[in-house]
């Protein structure tokens, strides 16, 4: 699990299951951010939308 706590709005990331996503709101608690996904695997969203994402899926920074 990545620290998330210092991760800045804009930052780009990449989940699990193959999804790229921009940070759009860091919760500030270490656990939550506010992403809105950018390429996205078939079946697993849409582009464009906005969800929150715990630590636990991020895999990196890019």
């Amino acid at each position: 699990m990545l620290v998330v706590h210092h991760i800045e709005t804009g930052a780009k990331l990449a989940l699990a299951g193959g999804v790229t996503a921009e940070v759009v709101e860091n919760m500030g608690d270490g656990e939550w951010l506010r992403v809105r996904l950018l390429a996205v695997p078939p079946g697993q969203g849409e582009p464009g939308t906005i969800e929150l994402c715990h630590a636990t899926d991020v895999e990196y920074e890019l």
